[in-house]
C-alpha cells in the first residue's frame, strides 16, 4: 500500500520540525502558497496540517497562520521510568485480550525449549492516556498461574517474574529494530501511519533453558529511549552481553588442502 500524498507532505515538514529546520514559533506558508509549492490540491496540505496539528508539531491561529509549536524540552521523566524500569506505576495497561492453552509462534521459540504451554496476553501501555507501547506477550502458563488473579492489568510481567518466580529466571535476551508503522499499529498508538516504531523481542530463560516468556513490544518512535548501563570492562570483553551466541555470526569453516 503507497504512501497517501498528505502523509508524504507531513513526514516532510515533520522532519523539518524534529531536525530543527523549522523553528519553534515560525510561521508556516499558507495552504495555498505550499500547494504551489509541492503541486499538491489545497486538501491534501489542509490534511497534512491537520496531522501535524493532532501530533502537537502545529498550532493554527485564527487570522494569524499556521505555526511551528513549542519544541519539547526533554521525554518526560516519569514517561523514561514507564518504558525501562519493570516495576514502574507510571503508566496504565489496558488488556486487549488474554487466552490460555496456547502454542509458542515458532519464530519466538526460535529452535530453544519450550514449555507445554502458554498465556497469550496482549495489551496497550498507556502514560497520561496516551499509548505508547503495543505488547504480546507469551508467558509459559504454570508460571503465569503464580501470578494473583487479575495482576497482568496493573503491573508489568517482569515485575510480577521478579515477585513470583525470580528463582525459575536464568537470562534474558532482547532484539530491537525500527520500522514504519502500518494501518494496525497506528490506529493501536493513536500516531500517524509510517510513523518510525521501535520493535523489540524478548525472551526469557529459567535454569533449565526453556523459554519462560517470549514477547513483542511496539513503541512509538517519539515516545522512546532505552537506557542501558554496563561496566565497560563486561561490555568490552563478554560479547555474550551484547549479542546472543545465537544471533553471533558462525565462523567460516578452516581451509583445507585440495585433494592430490
Amino acid at each position: 500500500m503507497g504512501v497517501s500524498q498528505y502523509q508524504q507532505l507531513a513526514s516532510v515538514l515533520r522532519h523539518q520540525i524534529t531536525h530543527g529546520e523549522l523553528q519553534e514559533g515560525q510561521q508556516l506558508p499558507t495552504v495555498v502558497d505550499l500547494a504551489t509549492q509541492y503541486q499538491l490540491a489545497r486538501i491534501t496540505v489542509r490534511q497534512a496540517y491537520a496531522v501535524l496539528s493532532a501530533e502537537g508539531l502545529i498550532n493554527s491561529r485564527r487570522g494569524r497562520g499556521t505555526f511551528v509549536s513549542k519544541g519539547q524540552t526533554g521525554m518526560d521523566a516519569r514517561l523514561r521510568s514507564a518504558i525501562n524500569d519493570p516495576r514502574s506505576d507510571h503508566l496504565r495497561m489496558e488488556i486487549l485480550e488474554q487466552r490460555r492453552n496456547t502454542s509458542l509462534p515458532a519464530d519466538l521459540a526460535a529452535g530453544a525449549c519450550t514449555y507445554p504451554d502458554y498465556t497469550f496476553i496482549r495489551k496497550l501501555h498507556r502514560h497520561d492516556g496516551a499509548p505508547f507501547c503495543l505488547v504480546e506477550i507469551h508467558v509459559a502458563t504454570e508460571i503465569q498461574a503464580l501470578f494473583p488473579a487479575g495482576a497482568e492489568a496493573d503491573r508489568k510481567i517482569a515485575w510480577l517474574l521478579n515477585d513470583y518466580a525470580a528463582d525459575r529466571m536464568h537470562k534474558v535476551q532482547q532484539s530491537l529494530t525500527v520500522a514504519p508503522a502500518d494501518l494496525v499499529l497506528a490506529r493501536q498508538l493513536d500516531c500517524a501511519y509510517s510513523t518510525p516504531i521501535a520493535h523489540m523481542t524478548r525472551r526469557m530463560f529459567d535454569a533449565q533453558g526453556r523459554i519462560a516468556l517470549a514477547g513483542r513490544f511496539w513503541y512509538r518512535g517519539d515516545r522512546f529511549v532505552m537506557d542501558t548501563e554496563i561496566p565497560f570492562d563486561v561490555w568490552v570483553n563478554y560479547p555474550g552481553v551484547v549479542m546472543p551466541d545465537s544471533l553471533a555470526p558462525t565462523e567460516d569453516p578452516p581451509a583445507t588442502d585440495a585433494a592430490p
